[in-house]
C-alpha cells in the first residue's frame, strides 16, 4: 500500500528527510518550505501523513495545526519540535496532532511513526481513531521531565505536612482544611508518578501511552485547580483579588459547563434549562468556575441514576442561575458550613468519601459577592437542596474590585 506525505519544515531539514524518504516504495512524497505553498499543496493532494515543524515562518504551533486540519480534515498529522519545548505537548495534542517526533531525531525515526500512523488499518491513517504516536525520544523525554516536575509537587506535598505539624494555633476548620489538602493531593501525585515511571519505557503500545498521557493531564488538572482555589482564597483575604470584568453572555458559558460535567459524571442525568441570551458583565473564567462548582458538588453529592437541574434565565433582579439536587444530593447544613468556614467539606478526612479541599462552595459564594451578586441555598420539601445566585445583568452597577484596564 502506498501512502502520501507531505514534509514542511525549513529547508535544510525539509531536504534531508525528502532524500532519505525518496527510494521508499511504499511512500509518495511532496515537500515545502513555505508555509502558504504548503497549506495549498495539502488541500490539493490530501496527503495521508503531515509532518511539520511546530512554528515556522510567522505561524505558531496551534494556528499552523488549525490550517492544516481545514485545508486536509483527513491527514495525521505530525509535528516537529525540540525536546526543551516539550510544556507545549498538550497544547499540541488538544489541537489535533496524532504524532510528535523531536527537531534532532534522525530520518529514520520520523519515518517510523509515518509508518505507524499508516499501518494501523490498512489503507488508512489514525488520523480519526484518537491514537497518538510518539518516537522513542520523545516519549523518554516526556518521561523524565513529568519526573522532575512531580518531585516538585512532592516536596510541596511534604512542605505542607511538616506545616500542618508545627501549626498549634488557629480554627479547627484550618487545621482540617491542612489535613484535607494532604488527603486531596496525595492521589493524583500517586497516579501521576506512576505514569511517568510507565513513559519511560520507550516500548509502550501506541495506544495505551494516549491513555496514560490522557490520565496524567486529569491528574494535572487537578493539582493545578487545587492549587488556583488556594492562591484565590489568598488574595481574597488579603485584599489583593481582582476581577478581570467584560461584557459577555453567560449562555454559552453555562452550557460549556453542562457539558464538560456530564463527562465528568455519567451516571447523573442533568437537566438544563437556560436562556437563549444571558448578558451579564462579568469575568467569564471566575462566573464559569461558580456555575462549574455548584454543579459538580451536586453530582459528587448524589447517587448514581439521580437527577440534578441547572436553570439560568434574567429576571428583575439580575442573571439568575439555580443548581438541584433530590434525596441524597448536597445537604443544606454542609452547604452553609462550607458558606460560613473557608475549609470546610462537611466530611472527616478518615471518612471522606467526596472530593474536595473544602474552599469550592466558600469560595464561589465570595466571588459572586465580588460581582455584585449574593449566592444561597434552599432545603426542598421532597428531599435535596437547590443552591442559586444572583448577580447584576449587564448595564448595572460594576462591581469595585476589578483590575484597571490593560
Amino acid at each position: 500500500m502506498v501512502h502520501s506525505v507531505l514534509l514542511f519544515d525549513a529547508p535544510g531539514a525539509v531536504s534531508a528527510l525528502h532524500a532519505a524518504m525518496a527510494g521508499r516504495d511504499d511512500l509518495v512524497v511532496e515537500m515545502s518550505t513555505d508555509a502558504l505553498r504548503a497549506l495549498e499543496a495539502a488541500a490539493r493532494t490530501r496527503p495521508d501523513v503531515i509532518v511539520s515543524r511546530l512554528s515556522i515562518d510567522g505561524f505558531s504551533g496551534t494556528e499552523l495545526l488549525t490550517r492544516f486540519q481545514t485545508s486536509s480534515p483527513g491527514s495525521a498529522i505530525v509535528v516537529r519540535f525540540g525536546t526543551d519545548d516539550l510544556a507545549r505537548l498538550s497544547t499540541c495534542l488538544r489541537s489535533g496532532a496524532k504524532g510528535i517526533v523531536a527537531t534532532d531525531d534522525d530520518d529514520d525515526a520520523v519515518i517510523s511513526v509515518i509508518r505507524k500512523l499508516t499501518a494501523s488499518t490498512p489503507g488508512a491513517t489514525t488520523a480519526g481513531n484518537g491514537g497518538v504516536t510518539l518516537s522513542d525520544r520523545v516519549a523518554l523525554e516526556l518521561g523524565i521531565t513529568i519526573a522532575d516536575r512531580l518531585t516538585e509537587t512532592d516536596v510541596l506535598r511534604h512542605e505542607l505536612g511538616d506545616l500542618r505539624d508545627k501549626v498549634s494555633q488557629g480554627t479547627a476548620a484550618k487545621a482540617d482544611f491542612l489535613s484535607n489538602i494532604s488527603h486531596e493531593l496525595r492521589t493524583p501525585v500517586t497516579v501521576a508518578k506512576g505514569i511517568a515511571h510507565v513513559l519511560r519505557n520507550p516500548g509502550i503500545d501506541d495506544s495505551e501511552r494516549s491513555e496514560f498521557l490522557d490520565a496524567l493531564r486529569l491528574s494535572l488538572d487537578k493539582l493545578m485547580g487545587i492549587v488556583d482555589e488556594i492562591i484565590t482564597m489568598s488574595e481574597l483575604e488579603r485584599g489583593t483579588f481582582e476581577l478581570h470584568l467584560a461584557d459577555i453572555d453567560l449562555t454559552p458559558i453555562a452550557h460549556a459547563v453542562v457539558t464538560s460535567t456530564r463527562e465528568r459524571h455519567p451516571s447523573i442525568s442533568i437537566e438544563a434549562s437556560i436562556a437563549a441570551s444571558l448578558p451579564v458583565t462579568a469575568d467569564p473564567d471566575r462566573v464559569a468556575g461558580v456555575v462549574e462548582e455548584l454543579l459538580d458538588n451536586a453530582c459528587r453529592f448524589s447517587l448514581d441514576g439521580a437527577s440534578v437541574e441547572i436553570s439560568a434565565r434574567s429576571m428583575s433582579e439580575g442573571i439568575v442561575v439555580n443548581v438541584t439536587d433530590h434525596g441524597d444530593g448536597l445537604d443544606r447544613n454542609v452547604a452553609k458550613r462550607s458558606f460560613d468556614e473557608p475549609f470546610s467539606t462537611g466530611e472527616g478526612v478518615l471518612r471522606k468519601t467526596k472530593a474536595g479541599v473544602g474552599v469550592g462552595l466558600h469560595l464561589a459564594r465570595q466571588l459572586v459577592i465580588e460581582h455584585g451578586g449574593t449566592l444561597w441555598t434552599d432545603p426542598l420539601p421532597g428531599g435535596g437542596t437547590r443552591v442559586a445566585f444572583c448577580i447584576p445583568a449587564s448595564g448595572a452597577t460594576t462591581p469595585a474590585h476589578q483590575a484597571d484596564p490593560a
